[in-house]
């Protein structure tokens, strides 16, 4: 017994760092979906608790009245944003749905100059080509006019469930913000004496600025990617280069997906097409677009965060992995968390050590 009770004592960080671990990953995995809207009302009046504070010394309004008009305005201008790009999505649906024909006769011209193309280029037969083609297509058509469009009727309820259940989420945290704005003060002094507490805001302001730095890191790649990608489409002559730049220089940031999901077979078809100049620039946009991200991403994330890419990447699948699609959000977090709080359990014996050095 004596025995054990040295071991305990001869690794309770690690122990207790493995029961913190467990306990952040089981609040993330089962329990922070109860607590989200007041998690986000906590973060949202921490982050505006100054203006708050100045506006009520010069005017006398309520604290909670003015958070809550802050948070509305922002919830307003979110609210148009989203409801403009449904709007644009479900125009662009229905202007699809109703010139299928059209689109499908489109489909059917271009297969026919590719394989043609294919036929003079590389001496295949363009005939079997084209009907080997043809005959997926039409299968994926008759697909979507008979499987896919019904079912995304029948899918209202599930869409109606979702409208409830973000309004009720919203509603939720607009009423927590208020209360928590009006009582902030008389709570945050009760709860400083609490010395977790002060641990715990500690680290929320260290998540905070990792977070931003990740952010910004990640918008500065961006931009330059997007750059690269709107000069390949714009010699390429392609039609609004600078959408088909951002867009492309969007889907660079998400795992496993980059941009070569929309130049390579783009390539790919221009190469068919027999313009191989077009092919050939786009082939040359990826490489430069990929080198670039892989020579700006570990000075940027490195120097603003003090974190290896390579982390970052294997908590984003790892969290996905583990807690689902939230997971390419709560995996860095949960990862950054984790690292804090090493860094603070050992750093009392790290100090030492250094000092001894």
């Amino acid at each position: 017994m004596g025995c054990f009770y040295k071991d305990v004592q001869k690794y309770r960080r690690e122990i207790l760092f493995g029961l913190i671990a467990a306990i952040i990953f089981v609040v993330i995995k089962y329990v922070i979906v109860y607590i989200l809207p007041f998690l986000f009302a906590g973060i949202f009046v921490f982050l505006i608790r100054k203006p708050i504070e100045f506006i009520h010394k010069k005017t006398k309004i309520g604290k909670g009245f003015l958070a809550g008009m802050i948070l509305l305005i922002v919830m307003l201008i979110l609210g148009a944003v989203i409801w403009y790009c449904s709007c644009f999505g479900i125009a662009k649906l229905k202007m699809l749905i109703s010139n299928i024909n059209f689109y499908e006769n489109q489909l059917f011209a271009l297969v026919h100059s590719c394989c043609e193309k294919v036929e003079s280029n590389l001496g295949l037969n363009s005939l079997t080509i084209e009907n080997m083609v043809v005959d997926r297509v039409n299968i994926f058509i008759d697909n979507l006019k008979i499987d896919v469009v019904p079912k995304m009727l029948d899918w209202t309820m599930v869409y109606g469930k979702a409208l409830f259940g973000g309004v009720m989420f919203l509603l939720v945290t607009l009423i927590a913000v208020v209360l928590l704005a009006k009582d902030y003060q008389m709570m945050l002094e009760k709860a400083e004496k609490i010395e977790l507490f002060k641990e715990s805001v500690m680290l929320l302001k260290k998540l905070i600025c990792l977070v931003g730095a990740y952010i910004r890191a990640q918008i500065e790649i961006i931009l330059v990617v997007s750059f690269i990608c709107f000069i390949g489409f714009m010699l390429c002559g392609y039609d609004y280069p600078y959408l088909w730049g951002i867009v492309t220089g969007l889907l660079d940031v998400l795992p496993f997906v980059g941009t070569g999901v929309v130049l390579l077979p783009i390539a790919v078809l221009q190469l068919l097409m027999g313009n191989e100049w077009s092919a050939v620039v786009l082939v040359i946009t990826f490489i430069v677009s990929a080198l670039s991200r892989e020579i700006l991403e570990p000075k940027l994330i490195g120097a603003k965060m003090g974190v290896i890419p390579i982390a970052i990447l294997l908590s984003v699948y790892v969290g996905a992995k583990a807690f689902g699609p939230a997971g390419v959000i709560w995996g860095p977090l949960y990862m950054l968390m984790l690292y804090e709080i090493y860094k603070k359990l050992y750093r009392e014996s790290e100090i030492p050590e250094a000092e001894r050095n």
